[in-house]
């Protein structure tokens, strides 16, 4: 190789680096990333002459964010080197040896979470502030953010002082949730949950992050005093900080032992609510990690064994196109069946039109597809020295598969969508399946299958004719018997008595997801004071943005869903507030905004019990606006609150208050 060719491959290691670190949205897999990497590795301990001082082989190259305030660690956060077979590892351990000039040594060995790195700084058992990694040496102050995930404590059980490391994560299940969201709303969907998690914790507004689900495992603790990498598990459970199971730690003496856990993890890799990709070796003894020492980028006291991606080959039998129930048309490729990661895949999505332009995904061609996130098949290669003669490139239709609508693009979006919201039988499928689905309506006995055949019979069209639906249509569908149009209209019934917040979240208002939906019911208390509600008014409402806003108005305003929401409450929907509230409260008909980190309480939750005493909780400070409630760290409204001689309350006052 070159030393033109050499740079060429820094230079593109650095393009991934940029895309999975600070925009979250990596083109390759890590394994892939990998490879380059080792392979720049490879060169310069071949041609050290040409090693520039920035090579993305020796620091870590996450980038600053802006909005948050960088803080310096106190102890470099390094990257693990990554080993892929059981000869690297037994090399590992051959440094191991050598440096520590033969002692014995275990090794502690655990899960490598898939998540994103954080440091965690307690003073006297108090959560002073949040890092995370950054380039190693200096990482993004993330506290308020951190601060909305629900597993970590603001206190611990005792007062030490401590460095405390982990990985945020979002569960498999919630990020297959919010790519489903992602996607009926036309947006670029997250390509695994560590990118989610990542995304997440770069958002400025801790409000949007709250809706994330974040979650976090801890395994490091920086001045615990104690002697051993596997006493610090425990020793943080007792603290009552969040830690793996003890089956996913392990003290181990020899390769062979490390392996037999290994394979038990990668064993039960699938069973995990979390995502992993291989194990942690650690050296055991803490005061060998202090005479090992560490490169620039890497410790020389642990290793990760990670664990090669589940891939499978496969050929694209066809392409078609599937209609969500806010009518983005998304390309989705029938696949020659194979077997992958415990199932048979014979479907995988494209996204949108821009991936598959991007990949140059065509009908006939040969791929390799992997579990997104152990989860979602996709594509991640088109193998195109195997692609056949003739195959053309895919294009995305110019009228709806389903109604024959032509199709529209708005600028700055990658979707493209029907827009005949009313007729189109594609968007009514997604659209009374979402309804009816069990975090909406929450309707048994009713799944997608049925719903398509009543729609194919034309018995319905919208979410409303599911109440209209009788016992006699019912028993016009195939294999429908007594026993099953009982169960059914059992389920309707029900169903008809429910939460305002889920009756919210069932109609499908563009961006309002269950937390938003939770929180307008919260704030507007009923369905028609919902409906008379501004822009302005929604915007003021703590963790409802401009977008959201406008897209609650324009819904709310369109008469066509005006009289199928009537139709709904005339066949006996009713939709309830479920706040509960303490009458005579000094808080009520109070206006409130929060700003800051609170120590006791998350903003949230002081919300909550704010409106249970009858109070609102505003995003804006006004002339209207009757209390600030400060914590640490507050931010410009707590000027504008003085400047206005609003009243401020510290949250010992807050407490008193209640």
């Amino acid at each position: 190789m070159t030393k033109d060719e050499y740079l060429a491959l820094l230079k593109e290691i650095k393009r991934h680096n940029q895309l999975y670190f600070d925009r979250s949205q990596p083109e390759i897999t890590d394994y892939e990333y990998d490879l380059l990497v080792k392979k720049a590795e490879k060169i310069e301990a071949e041609h050290p002459e040409w090693v520039p001082e920035d090579t993305p082989t020796l620091r870590v190259e996450e980038q600053p964010t802006k909005g948050f305030k960088q803080v310096t660690h106190d102890h470099p956060m390094l990257s693990l080197s990554n080993t892929y077979s059981k000869e690297e590892v037994a090399e590992f351990i051959k440094r191991v040896e050598k440096n520590l000039e033969g002692r014995v040594v275990d090794y502690c060995v655990e899960l490598k979470m898939d998540g994103v790195a954080l440091s965690l700084q307690y003073e006297e058992g108090k959560l002073v502030r949040a890092v995370t990694r950054g380039n190693g040496k200096r990482g993004d102050d993330i506290t308020a953010n951190i601060q909305t995930i629900r597993s970590i404590p603001h206190q611990l059980q005792e007062k030490v002082t401590l460095e405390v490391r982990g990985e945020v994560f979002i569960p498999k299940q919630d990020f297959i949730e919010m790519n489903r969201e992602r996607e009926e709303e036309g947006e670029v969907l997250w390509a695994n949950p560590r990118n989610a998690a990542a995304g997440s914790l770069k958002l400025l507004d801790a409000q949007e992050v709250a809706k994330r689900k974040l979650d976090i495992v801890v395994y490091n603790a920086i001045g615990s005093g104690l002697s051993r990498q596997s006493e610090i598990h425990a020793y943080l459970k007792k603290l009552g900080l969040p830690v793996g199971e003890d089956a996913h730690f392990q003290v181990c003496q020899n390769i062979e032992e490390i392996f037999a856990f290994a394979d038990r993890v990668e064993a039960m890799r699938g069973n995990l609510p979390f995502e992993i990709d291989g194990i942690v070796i650690k050296v055991d003894l803490l005061r060998y990690h202090d005479m090992m020492g560490a490169t620039a980028k890497s410790p020389r006291w642990a290793a990760a064994y990670k664990f090669a991606p589940e891939q499978a080959e496969t050929i694209i039998e066809a392409i078609h196109v599937q209609v969500g129930r806010t009518g983005v048309l998304t390309p989705v490729a029938d696949l020659k069946p194979v077997p992958l990661a415990g199932s048979t895949i014979s479907r995988a999505t494209l996204h949108n039109e821009e991936e598959v332009m991007r990949k140059d995904i065509r009908k006939g061609d040969s791929v390799i597809i992997e579990k997104g996130g152990d989860v979602i098949p996709k594509v991640v290669k088109v193998l195109k020295d195997k692609r056949p003669p003739g195959a053309t490139p895919w294009a995305m239709p110019e009228h709806c598969p389903i109604c024959g609508s032509q199709v529209i693009r708005k600028e700055g979006e990658v979707a493209v969508r029907c827009p005949n919201k009313a007729s189109c039988g594609g968007q009514n499928l997604r659209r009374i399946s979402f309804f009816a689905s069990k975090n909406a309506m929450d309707i048994d006995h009713l799944g997608p299958e049925i719903i398509k055949k009543l729609i194919d019979i034309g018995f319905v069209s919208s979410p409303s004719d599911l109440y209209r639906l009788t016992k006699e249509e019912l028993a016009q569908l195939e294999g429908f018997k007594d026993k099953s149009i009982e169960n059914l209209l059992k389920s309707l019934d029900a169903s008809k008595k429910t939460t305002l917040a889920r009756f919210i979240f069932a109609i499908g208002i563009p961006y309002v997801g269950e937390g938003t939906a939770q929180l307008l019911a919260d704030a507007a208390g009923s369905l028609e004071k919902l409906s008379h509600l501004t822009e302005e008014e929604l915007r003021s409402i703590d963790g409802v943005g401009e977008k959201v806003a406008h897209s609650i108005v324009e819904f709310l305003g369109d008469p066509a869903q005006q009289q199928e929401i009537a139709a709904l409450l005339e066949l006996g929907v009713t939709p309830t507030a479920q706040m509960k509230k303490i009458a005579g409260h000094p808080f009520e008909g109070k206006a409130f905004v929060l700003t800051g980190s609170l120590e006791s309480l998350t903003r949230s939750e002081a919300g909550t019990l704010i409106k249970e005493r009858g109070g609102k909780v505003s995003g804006t400070v006004s002339k209207k606006t009757d209390y600030v409630l400060v914590g640490e760290d507050p931010g410009s409204k707590f000027e504008k609150a003085k400047d206005l001689g609003i009243p401020i309350l510290d949250e010992a006052a807050f407490q008193k208050m209640l």
